[in-house]
């Protein structure tokens, strides 16, 4: 990498608070200078509260009209200004994270025009993508063939991009992540308080945690049949999530005699260490799943993961019968058997609660994140 500052441009979609750690420890590497470019400040299905003023890196918000298609969880931004902002910043290096809105396309001809190198942080896998043939596809292969080098997330995510076309010796993979640390510390911090005890005794003996959207692709539904199966007083379920399935999974636990499933509501990022600190076990039962950053989150706090076999994080993440197992989610009696399995093991789950959440500290940390994003960097600036 050169010996002066290199200028990056990062353009997404919107700043999520788990995607601040991984830009403020870009933007704080020597011989770094970020700005992070954002289509919107926020999407119609996403309530994170975001201070992004506060973020230590440059950020800007494009002018733009905005829409969210809810039948298939996808937000449409028209932006207009990325032109003029890209002149201004005069980046050495371009980093865009897909190929699905207007300016992502735009910041491709700005650096054709420019002569700058392009690269695309990658997230797709080939489990979640919805187009392998046709004109969609055949856009998505040419995007990539126009790219310096691609970033996926994870194996699942670098399967994507080769299938696509991308050159290998231009392929950095990385892992999508979060602030392991952070979960680790705040989680054990809550356990190792005074009144942890008299919290989790008005639950019942092995609590299981769902974490996300309740939405028909992320299967709740499936979670609470196979709970509905084993009728097991002994097993309860924190769902920590809002969503238009929220009425009918609550009607679908009274009809299954389901009594110990909590329906928390929707929390923001710092309440969440909460009831990791409560459960044994998190669930993550999509169907259709790019990644699953709640199982970074889980393992962080020292949890056992079942986790979706349709879900990137699994491949990168579970080593089988230690932190974790897969599962197919469109089977309800496989997911039954193994939480029945998962309940017999609590005790040496519990056990290797502070291994486990060293373990993923140390390998699926930010630093791995931005090395990936490093690599690439150093790898366009020197062609």
């Amino acid at each position: 990498m050169p010996g002066t500052s290199v200028r990056i441009v990062i353009v997404t979609n919107i700043l999520s608070p788990y995607r601040i750690p991984l830009f403020t420890a870009l933007g704080r590497k020597n011989g770094i200078e970020l700005t992070v470019v954002l289509l919107a400040e926020s999407e119609a299905n996403r309530e994170w509260q975001v201070d992004r003023t506060s973020a230590g890196f440059k950020c800007h918000v494009l002018h733009g009209r905005h829409a969210f298609l809810t039948r298939c969880e996808l937000a449409i931004h028209l932006n207009w200004g990325l032109g003029r902002l890209i002149r201004r910043s005069k980046p050495d290096v371009l980093i865009v994270s897909g190929y699905d809105n207007l300016a992502y396309w735009m910041a491709l001809l700005h650096a054709k025009r420019l002569r700058r190198p392009l690269i695309l942080w990658f997230e797709s896998s080939l489990l979640s993508a919805a187009y392998s043939a046709g004109p969609i596809a055949a856009a998505k292969r040419f995007f990539v063939g126009q790219v310096d080098a691609c970033v996926p997330f994870g194996t699942k995510a670098k399967e994507c991009v080769l299938a696509l076309g991308a050159d290998p010796e231009r392929v950095f993979t990385g892992i999508n992540t979060v602030d392991m640390d952070w979960y680790s510390r705040e989680s054990r911090t809550i356990r190792e308080h005074s009144s942890f005890a008299t919290a989790r005794v008005n639950y019942p003996p092995v609590l299981l945690l769902y974490v996300g959207q309740l939405t028909e692709r992320k299967n709740v539904w499936g979670l609470l049949e196979a709970l509905g199966k084993l009728q097991d007083p002994d097993l309860g379920l924190l769902v920590v999530g809002s969503g238009p399935q929220e009425g009918a999974l609550k009607d679908l636990c009274r009809r299954r005699g389901l009594e110990n499933v909590y329906f928390e509501g929707y929390k923001q990022q710092p309440q969440l260490p909460r009831y990791y600190s409560l459960a044994d076990v998190l669930v993550l039962p999509s169907v259709k799943e790019v990644w699953g950053l709640v199982v970074n989150e889980a393992l962080a706090s020292g949890l056992h993961v079942l986790c979706s076999d349709r879900a990137g994080a699994g491949y990168d993440l579970i080593e089988e019968g230690w932190n974790g197992r897969l599962f197919n989610p469109h089977d309800v009696g496989q997911l039954g058997e193994l939480i029945r399995k998962t309940k017999s093991e609590i005790d040496e789950i519990r056990a290797r609660r502070g291994a486990i959440s060293e373990h993923a500290c140390r390998e699926f940390g930010i630093e791995r994140s931005a090395r990936a994003f490093l690599e690439a960097i150093a790898s366009v600036t020197r062609a």
